[in-house]
């Protein structure tokens, strides 16, 4: 059995790798259901990051979680959010010991760490430090990761200003004519039937093309007769376009 220390060093050479993994948070349940032999969940405000389960706990319905959606129910959420400091060996009606760790970062309440064992078995009190522990690197990946998705979002936004901005006035109503031909954020266009049916020159339609794509927010790809393949790569293209169409 592993001392306190160690499952602390195990912790901390995780945080060391966490930023160059792809599932950080899949990767913690993991190790921590490993040194606690029990299930672990990491679950965040809107759903499961992260889970663990013990084999011989698979399968077991454990309320208000569905793992293949990563979705709680509203009520055991509530439940969750209702512990503002960590509680062990709760005894649930459906026969199972609970432990609940609140995940705090930034000052407000970002999630909790939820772990499970058999009834009849409880969790060792010397390894809520270790939990309480867990519950800030999770707190502080949470958000790191919110921080990466903001600054995404605000490059993303950028890069379709940037090419907005970069179209001239003709080339702005070709891309307005072009993007309503569109079902959805990919499809075909002739660039000679949108020339000839919206009064546009083709090396119009090519060149708002091409600044698109060079901006990443589109791609595009020549099908010889049947036109011009389309998928929109950036999020906020449309919503900006259609601003654009208002102006």
């Amino acid at each position: 059995m592993l001392s306190l220390l160690e499952k602390t060093r195990l912790l901390n050479r995780f945080i060391q790798r966490s930023p160059q993994r792809p599932e950080p948070f899949m990767e913690l349940a993991e190790m921590l259901g490993d040194i606690s032999n029990a299930s672990v969940y990491i679950i965040g405000r809107r759903k499961i990051l992260g889970y663990y389960e013990r084999l011989d706990l698979v399968g077991l319905v454990i309320y208000g979680r569905d793992l293949e959606a990563r979705q709680v129910e509203q009520d055991f959420q509530d439940w969750l959010f209702s512990f503002n400091q960590t509680d062990h060996n709760i005894k649930g009606e459906d026969g199972l010991t609970y432990t609940v760790v609140p995940v705090f970062g930034g000052g407000e309440r970002q999630g909790t760490i939820l772990l499970v064992k058999k009834g009849q078995e409880e969790f060792n009190a010397q390894d809520l430090i270790l939990y309480e522990y867990a519950a800030t690197v999770v707190g502080l990946e949470i958000l790191r990761l919110n921080s990466e998705k903001m600054e995404e979002e605000a490059r993303k936004k950028a890069a379709v200003r940037l090419a907005l901005d970069a179209l001239s006035y003709s080339e702005l109503e070709a891309v307005k004519k072009i993007f309503s031909e569109l079902d959805g954020v990919e499809g075909f266009v002739v660039a000679s039937k949108l020339a000839e049916q919206y009064h546009l020159t083709r090396s119009v339609i090519v060149n708002a093309l091409r600044k698109l794509e060079s901006a990443g927010v589109i791609d595009s790809r020549s099908l010889g007769m049947k036109g011009t393949y389309i998928r929109i790569l950036n999020d906020y293209f449309l919503d900006k376009l259609e601003i654009a169409q208002q102006n």
